[in-house]
């Protein structure tokens, strides 16, 4: 769900003005509130601010520090950002506190205290110049950053560590600190924390550990488990409540190098030496991890190298890997978004900046996850590379009832899928414009950035975002944003658990000062609390809500899912509870529901949750609830069913009308999953697409995806990422799949929905040319009973389209496979004959080659006449040129002489006689010619807008033994004709007799007594 998109620009590890920095940068490190992060070298420790990206403190060690502590290795942020630890060479943790002074100067003061000020200030540029995206962010405390601060970053502490320090980490209060000699691990307390330091615990007393030292550790706060990696190449999961509790993930010949925990999704990330992902699923620390699956480049793409490091999105939806030789972004269960892998760097560009192209050291995701900070592996590139990306509105927040929906967004502004407004043709297109691009309010963006939600409203008119607090709305008819005016009113609440449009109505699920709300704003009316159209007060958090026509479900943090009815009068807009539903026992955790969605049987009538099937999408396991209530008392259970186990996301069809009305859809990482009937038997089969999935358009029969592309030029010393749309379409994957299971008659019903669509007889292609591929190319051949391509050949005949499926996909294929294709389809002078009946002529065209490769020469040449005669019939001359070319390359054997005699038998009054007859008489006449005799001369003559290339005689081009009679004999007029025709110069007209002028032939139908002659031509 991210993509790259533009160029990445640069951030000086050295900056202009500020004493020199030694290039060598190690490590970054974001800080969790993503406000701040580091750059550590081996002799300074930078800090940056996210945005405005710009460099707020530097410390450089001294000589003597270096020589007594030792060079930077490792730093790690505390859990509030009001502290870094840095680890040393020497076993040395040195404390550094961050600290915003009140009267701190601006970050761009002047490096001398007597140096002339300039002009304008910075107090005046700031106040000429309007915020950018994220200028005005406050930190988690709700201590802003003032608009160009600088912090001071005064050393607190120096500690030893005598058994020497093998791997660190941040953990709460403490941090995390592994020993070599003796191999222990130990909590110490951040300065100035009223904790206490917890006494060391050796590794050999932990019984679920090995004696081996630890070397990596991470710890993730979001479920509170750490990562840990020791030297002798094994994983484990870790938490700490009383006692470290543990349990073995991963052992193997390959050593693990890094790690990433993703919270999301519950899935722990191993980087190894040989450059693979091990990806494993955990619940707790005393489960063992199971390993789900791998990540691997293609072959083709050539080694990448060791895994240096790995970072996931803050939504857990992309992961950022860097190796000895490149960079690649993967999907959480295996789809490859992005990478950095070509061969033809060095060809493509002289100069090239982008070092993080070619190695990643040190990655980590910007606050909202728009952007990508890259450490390149070369230790001469002293800069740090920031990526630009676009990423789905359904990462934030998935509403699998919106099917057709796409919405991507950026730092600044929102992009619309527009693809429904267009025709079927500018569809299919791949470089149709699809996107309206509608930019963020720029007060908005600036301080309310990141987005943390996005929705679009049924029709595509009303578009609303909600930041960091407050929300905004925007109409696509008139252009304008709306926003609270007051702005102590924007600040005081923040949305959490989603928004949804309800006609002009927007639902928003709120947080307002602890009190969980939900909101009904009007399009009409300002943005201000005293114009809401309703208000209701949960008793817990929302964790996500869906709508659907006028029913809004909010699940919540206590485990119970509301069920509201949006209910209208002609001057209220309402919310009425309809009841709720309590699911402790049946989902153990509710903050792992990602999201879910509501199906009603079809014969009931009226929104009745209790009679609901429940989909629940919980971390990437898809389940179905069916209720169960018993005879005997009013209770209601539900009977569970595992649907998928590994989904990353999910869509439904809202409407009870429309094509396959229970249909569920899923995307497993590599293969879009289907579910045609979620009520009865689900029939599950998998289609491959070749660009991550944004919707499902289901009235189209198309599956809209997204991938990136990127463009190196010559002229450009970076290389410049797109987003590029791709269309897939899946009607003949489900329709197969039908026809194997469940016949002709389920498949005719599926495919009605569709039959009017303009390229439904191209999916009717891609049906028979698949199964017909699969099964001729089958070793062994397929026994009667196991083949398909007959029950295709069936459903074709419930269309009109069947004869000119079939002749398309027969000229798609290898020749080879023609037999098989129509042993089960029906003679192919049968299938032509239909096709001259119905006037069909490129579909004729198209089973004349078939007919003249499988049927003997006679037959073939009588179909070819009735053929050539009904076109002339129905003036269908481009058809005809069509045949006499196909039959000009077949001329060695005399066919076409043949062909058009049996056409002249067939029409006595058709125009290919008086053509027969005199290419009868120039057979009849010789012209012999001399080697060395003069060419003739001719008039000079203009060539035309439609001559082509000379191209040789037919007698030029045969050899000796393959011609009938001298070599020297001119061609004959059938030749001519052809020839002249492929040049695009023959006009047929049953009006004008057979003339010359200019270069341009026309052939009209014999003048009595006046025989066309060989010369003429």
């Amino acid at each position: 769900m991210y993509w790259p998109s533009g160029s990445a620009r640069r951030l000086s590890a050295a900056p202009a003005g500020l004493p020199d920095v030694p290039d060598g940068a190690l490590h970054m490190a974001r800080a969790r509130d993503g406000t701040l992060w580091l750059l550590l070298t081996r002799t300074a420790l930078l800090v940056w601010r996210t945005r405005p990206a710009e460099l707020v403190a530097i410390v450089e060690r001294t000589p003597r520090g270096l020589a007594q502590h030792g060079e930077n290795v490792r730093a790690v942020w505390r859990h509030d950002a009001g502290a870094i630890a840095v680890q040393t060479s020497r076993d040395a943790l040195l404390f550094y506190d961050v600290i915003q002074p009140a009267d701190a100067p601006v970050a761009h003061a002047l490096s001398r205290a007597d140096a002339p000020d300039l002009a304008p200030s910075a107090a005046a540029l700031l106040a000429t110049f309007q915020p950018e995206v994220g200028d005005a962010v406050h930190t988690p405390g709700g201590t802003p950053l003032g608009p160009r601060c600088a912090l001071h970053l005064p050393l607190r502490h120096a500690l030893h560590v005598d058994p020497g320090m093998a791997a660190i980490a941040a953990l709460g209060p403490h941090v995390f600190v592994a020993t070599r000699t003796p191999a222990a691990v130990q909590l110490l307390p951040w300065p100035g924390m009223q904790e206490a330091p917890a006494a060391p615990m050796l590794l050999r007393d932990l019984p679920w550990l090995g004696e081996a030292p630890i070397v990596h550790a991470e710890h993730s706060y979001a479920t509170d488990l750490s990562a840990w990696l020791t030297s002798d190449g094994r994983a484990y999961v870790v938490s700490l409540t009383d006692a470290w509790r543990g349990a073995l993930a991963y052992e193997g010949d390959v050593r693990p190098v890094t790690t990433a925990v993703n919270a999301r999704f519950s899935l722990l990330a191993l980087g190894l030496d040989d450059g693979r992902i091990a990806l494993f699923e955990f619940q707790t620390s005393t489960q063992t991890p199971l390993l789900t699956h791998e990540l691997a480049l293609p072959p083709t793409l050539g080694p990448p190298g060791a895994v240096r490091t790995l970072s996931w999105t803050s939504d857990g939806h992309a992961l950022a890997v860097g190796w000895d030789h490149g960079w690649a972004l993967w999907s959480p269960f295996g789809r490859l978004l992005a990478h950095s892998f070509r061969d033809d760097w060095q060809s493509t560009t002289r100069v090239f900046r982008d070092g993080f192209a070619f190695g990643v050291q040190s990655v980590f995701w910007g606050l909202g996850g728009t952007e990508l900070f890259l450490l390149p592996t070369d230790a001469r590139d002293a800069w740090v590379h920031v990526l630009p990306l676009v990423k789905s509105a359904s990462a934030l927040h998935m509403t699998p009832d919106e099917a057709g929906a796409a919405l991507l967004l950026d730092n600044d502004s929102v992009y619309v899928y527009r693809g429904l407004e267009q025709s079927e043709a500018g569809l299919l297109a791949p470089e149709s414009d699809a996107w309206r691009r509608v930019a963020l309010p720029p007060s908005y963006a600036a301080a309310q950035w990141p987005l943390q939600y996005a929705t679009l409203s049924a029709d595509g008119r009303f578009l609303a975002v909600a930041g960091r607090r407050g929300l905004a709305h925007y109409s696509s008819a008139s252009g304008h944003w709306k926003m609270y005016e007051n702005a102590a009113q924007a600040q005081a609440f923040r949305v959490r658990g989603g928004l949804a449009w309800f006609q002009h109505v927007l639902i928003a699920a709120c947080d307002c000062q602890g009190e969980v709300q939900v909101r009904l704003y009007s399009r009409d009316q300002p943005l201000d609390n005293a114009h809401l159209l309703d208000l209701c007060v949960l008793n817990a958090p929302v964790i996500t809500l869906q709508l659907l026509d006028t029913n809004l479900l909010l699940y919540l943090a206590d485990n119970t899912l509301v069920h509201y009815v949006v209910t209208t009068t002609a001057t209220h807009i309402r919310l009425q509870l309809c009841g709720s539903i309590s699911f402790d026992g049946i989902v153990g955790e509710p903050a792992r529901v990602r999201a879910f969605s509501w199906r009603l049987p079809m014969q009931v009538p009226n929104a009745d949750l209790a009679q609901a099937s429940l989909l629940f999408l919980i971390d990437g396991m898809l389940v179905l609830l069916r209720p169960a209530r018993t005879h005997d008392t009013d209770e209601l259970s539900y009977d569970l069913q595992i649907l998928h186990e590994h989904i990353e996301a999910y869509w439904t069809n809202a409407h009870a009308h429309g094509p396959w009305p229970n249909s569920l859809w899923g995307l497993d990482g590599s293969h879009m999953c289907v579910w045609l009937e979620l009520h009865a038997q689900p029939l599950r089969l998998a289609l491959p697409d070749e660009a991550y999935p944004l919707c499902v358009l289901l009235d189209r029969g198309l599956v809209l995806g997204a991938e990136s592309v990127s463009t190196v030029r010559r002229t450009l010393d970076t290389v410049s990422f797109r987003v590029r749309l791709h269309t897939t379409l899946f009607l003949d994957t489900v329709l197969r799949a039908l026809l194997t299971e469940r016949g002709v008659d389920k498949a005719v019903d599926a495919a009605a929905p569709y039959a009017a669509l303009s390229y439904f007889a191209h999916a009717l292609e891609r049906l028979c040319a698949g199964v017909l591929e699969d099964e001729a190319d089958a070793r062994p051949p397929l026994p009667p009973a196991e083949r398909l391509l007959p029950t295709v050949a069936a459903f074709l005949d419930h269309y009109a389209c069947s004869v000119g499926v079939i002749a398309r996909a027969a000229r798609k294929t290898e020749a080879a496979r023609w037999a098989y294709l129509f042993a089960c389809v029906g003679p192919p002078q049968t299938l032509l004959q239909h096709a001259v009946r119905m006037r069909e002529w490129d579909t004729a065209c198209a089973l004349l080659l078939v007919v003249h490769t499988l049927d003997d020469e006679a037959s073939s040449i009588a179909a070819t006449g009735t053929a050539l005669a009904r076109m002339e019939q129905d003036h269908a001359w481009s058809s005809i040129r069509q045949v006499l070319s196909f039959l000009a390359t077949m001329d060695e054997r005399r066919r076409m002489r043949a062909c058009l005699a049996a056409a002249a038998h067939e029409a006595p009054h058709s125009l290919f006689v008086p053509w027969l007859e005199a290419a009868s008489d120039a057979r009849a006449v010789s012209v012999p010619m001399k080697a060395d005799a003069a060419p003739p001369s001719e008039a000079p003559r203009r060539a035309g807008l439609g001559d082509g290339p000379r191209r040789p005689s037919r007698a030029a081009r045969f050899e000796p033994g393959d011609v009938e009679g001298p070599v020297e004999t001119r061609a004959s007029t059938a030749q001519v004709l052809h020839r002249a025709a492929r040049h695009a110069s023959l006009t047929l007209s049953p009006s004008i007799t057979l003339m010359q002028a200019n270069g341009r032939v026309v052939v009209g139908p014999a003048t009595p007594g006046a025989a066309p002659s060989p010369r003429a031509l």
